[in-house]
């Protein structure tokens, strides 16, 4: 349920951790069948909310783990929310779940970003995290999740909006920021198998790239906010499905 110190420690250094093989088979299989529902879903039906590519393909399905069983229960699973208390050292809600596609040949490119780029514009501090569950195999051909290494430590990073590269708006790190803080041997391409689980710092620069590959990259992320960490009032408030404000404090 808790992770070693030596854990710990590697997840200070680098920002992330990943724990391999930590979902079953038979955890995996009753996903599998979830996803392609919820994929294929009506959002005027089951109320949730979908991004989509330019080409119309699923980009994003938001809020799995308020209507699917399976993702209710992996969001508590207890080797997820263990060490995810014990990082953040206090209770704490969800802040928003997505599952992530990236098609065979058509999955787009997420640019360099910290998640604290985006949240920071909805009133909280910087005391949350992420973790990204591989639905399928992740390649470095298919689009895996990119990190800089340490970088979390730099804090948060001024970023931009880019509209144009992608069908969804996404909030970037500049070209200048980038060349001043990202080395080549600091990048690490965060490849795994289906059932692998990488945790990660919500200060970590991270990306992904297009999807070259007839491998799919599906994955669910949950990202997880401090009890005490509940957004203030600002100006424009995104919606419920991307800034969850039920806050309840998820149990083991």
């Amino acid at each position: 349920m808790t992770w070693s110190d030596a854990e710990l420690a590697q997840y200070e250094k680098d920002g992330f951790f990943i724990k391999w093989g930590l979902l079953s088979a038979d955890d995996l299989e009753k996903m599998s069948g979830a996803v392609q529902d919820l994929l294929h879903g009506d959002e005027a039906v089951d109320g949730m909310h979908r991004e989509r590519e330019k080409s119309g393909a699923v980009r994003q399905v938001y809020g799995a783990h308020k209507n699917q069983k399976d993702f209710s229960g992996l969001v508590r699973h207890p080797d997820i929310l263990g060490p995810v208390q014990q990082i953040i050292d206090d209770d704490v809600y969800i802040w928003h779940s997505k599952i992530d596609v990236k098609d065979a040949f058509e999955g787009a490119v997420w640019l360099w970003h910290q998640d604290y780029g985006y949240w920071m514009w909805d009133g909280v501090q910087a005391k949350m995290m992420s973790v990204m569950v591989l639905l399928d195999r992740s390649t470095i051909n298919n689009g895996c999740l990119m990190a800089v290494a340490g970088s979390h430590k730099l804090g948060r990073l001024e970023h931009y909006t880019d509209t144009v590269t992608t069908s969804y708006k996404q909030w970037c790190v500049d070209i200048p920021a980038l060349k001043e803080h990202v080395r080549e041997e600091d990048i690490r391409h965060l490849t795994g198998e289906a059932g692998d689980v990488i945790f990660f710092d919500c200060n970590l620069l991270h990306g992904s790239s297009h999807n070259m590959s007839p491998l799919p990259r599906k994955t669910f992320i949950i990202a997880y906010n401090n009890i005490n960490n509940k957004p203030e009032q600002v100006e424009d408030p995104r919606p419920e499905w991307v800034v969850d404000r039920s806050f309840e404090a998820l149990s083991l």
